[in-house]
């Protein structure tokens, strides 16, 4: 009876909490985006203790405690993260009593959990986490020295922490307008014949809420041009400079300056053939956030880079869209002349 009682109470603990924002001592938080639930399920303090003396050492603001539950999905390296429960207890008369004992559980859909770690405060996780939604929860009691532990007091409340992993995005471009090339002139009252865009964004794996088209996401277009000396307007792919497709640079690519939606039209004056590719990103938690700037030649986080090449699959099977030259003008002489 007692365990269902605590079920019953983090349940709605967790929808109250939906619908109203979260409070951290004097500080509200919103979940960034479509993500809910997310982070701590039960922040706000039942006495007047701020939240952040109860942790051992004692939390200053948990200004990036939302976007920190949010992770990236890396193929190549598992992500990880330790979860931290407090050491002192937040009661309504603001006793300030130890936790002696923490049980740690784990689930995937917020009703279904199994046990996890041991009797820490602390609980890593360096196995890496799979795409969607990873629900913890801690359990603390407080048994004092020489009694019991069979019979002491059921811990009363337990405290849910929400964690999700952003899934991978296939990405697809195309061209909705009606042709594949355009003159070189045109550009001046802006041309009409290519009109590139994103054809769709979907998950790559992943099945599970939100929905893709909750998120927000950032956009840039990039241009890449036949280099061969002796044809400007060359269709083969050996002209082409070869795009790194782990996306850890952009040599050969030009990023087009303000080009920044989900739709771009060409603008480019400059003779020739030209493939283009775009790559989007979440916005939501985007490849510098908590780093530098991001390096054309060594990029921040490639692997949360998703990249769409327009008309194609990949570089080699993109469309060629072609800047055709408005002629010079000609001259006229005479020859042969018989009179």
């Amino acid at each position: 009876m007692k365990k269902t009682s605590k079920m019953i109470r983090t349940g709605l603990v967790a929808l109250l909490l939906s619908a109203t924002a979260s409070v951290f001592g004097q500080t509200t938080q919103f979940p960034p985006g479509p993500i809910d639930p997310l982070g701590p399920q039960s922040a706000a303090t039942v006495g007047t203790q701020a939240r952040g003396a109860l942790f051992s050492p004692s939390i200053a603001n948990f200004d990036d405690e939302l976007v920190n539950s949010i992770l990236f999905f890396n193929p190549g390296q598992a992500n990880s993260f330790t979860l931290r429960a407090s050491a002192i207890e937040d009661h309504e008369n603001d006793r300030g009593l130890a936790f002696t004992h923490y049980t740690w559980e784990y689930g995937t859909n917020g009703t279904d959990y199994s046990p996890v770690g041991d009797d820490s405060p602390t609980l890593a996780q360096t196995a890496g986490l799979a795409p969607g939604y990873h629900y913890y929860r801690v359990e603390a009691r407080i048994v004092p020295t020489g009694t019991d532990p069979d019979l002491t007091c059921d811990a009363d409340n337990v405290e849910t922490f929400v964690v999700f992993v952003l899934p991978p995005l296939a990405v697809t471009a195309t061209n909705t307008g009606d042709d594949f090339q355009y003159c070189e002139a045109d550009v001046v009252d802006g041309q009409t014949n290519v009109a590139l865009a994103i054809d769709e964004i979907v998950y790559d794996g992943y099945a599970g809420t939100p929905a893709v088209g909750d998120f927000a996401f950032n956009y840039r277009w990039y241009a890449v041009k036949s280099t061969d000396p002796t044809d400007p307007f060359s269709r083969d792919n050996a002209d082409f400079p070869t795009i790194d497709a782990t996306k850890a640079n952009l040599t050969g690519a030009t990023e087009i300056t303000g080009a920044t939606s989900a739709e771009y039209i060409p603008a480019i004056d400059e003779i020739g053939t030209y493939k283009f590719f775009v790559e989007v990103e979440y916005q939501i938690k985007d490849r510098s956030t908590g780093l530098g700037a991001d390096n054309t030649e060594a990029r921040n986080r490639p692997y949360v880079i998703y990249r769409g090449w327009v008309g194609g699959a990949d570089q080699a099977t993109a469309s060629i869209v072609t800047v055709t030259p408005q002629p010079g003008k000609p001259h006229i002489t005479i020859e042969e002349v018989i009179d």
